[in-house]
């Protein structure tokens, strides 16, 4: 959560000077004009993901099966989580499963439970296309005010893009352990 939070400041605070220095130099727009149309984007970002979460939740179930080929998780695809450090900064990344949908993600609690992984599974794949969609949907904000749209829209759209991507690769460094787990206990279901 700290991370998260650390991360909207600095993209508030960088943004706002960018605009207010900028923006009342070359736009000739007031600060408080300026300062809105950031206000405005937030919340419109903040809608955004709302409205997407509500959306994601209504797929199909064949649509978020953790076992499509679309949803594997490459070799590469996890040295490169690990070389950006994910194992240091992914608990740092909120989790609001629990108060969503009822189902938390933070850590696994039934380990020899397939019926509980392959929930664990689908809800990452949940989130995964969750923050995807957000990440894309959320350069939308640069239409909020067009005469603002490169010191407000795109700062706030590339930082709603660097929030919405975290969370995706944290699912997608979790879910192949998850899978491995499920294997191991359909193999030792089979061996008993």
């Amino acid at each position: 959560m700290k991370l998260y939070i650390f991360i909207i400041l600095i993209g508030c605070i960088f943004t706002s000077i960018l605009a207010v220095y900028v923006g009342t130099r070359v736009f000739s727009v007031s600060d408080g004009v300026i300062l809105l149309s950031i206000l405005f984007s937030l919340v419109f970002l903040l809608i955004i993901d709302a409205v997407v979460a509500i959306m994601v939740r209504i797929l199909p179930k064949k649509w978020v099966n953790p076992f499509n080929r679309i949803y594997k998780v490459h070799k590469w695809e996890s040295k490169l989580y690990l070389r950006l450090g994910i194992r240091k900064w992914k608990d740092l990344i909120p989790e609001s499963g629990k108060a969503l949908t009822g189902f938390g993600k933070r850590e696994v609690e039934n380990i020899k439970d397939n019926t509980y992984l392959y929930k664990f599974m689908e809800e990452t794949v949940y989130a995964e296309i969750m923050h995807l969609v957000s990440a894309f949907l959320g350069f939308l904000v640069v239409f909020i005010n067009l005469k603002l749209w490169l010191i407000v829209g795109l700062p706030l759209a590339i930082f709603n893009l660097i929030l919405q991507i975290m969370p995706v690769m944290v699912q997608r460094y979790n879910r192949p352990k998850l899978m491995l787990a499920y294997r191991r206990n359909e193999k030792y279901a089979q061996n008993r």
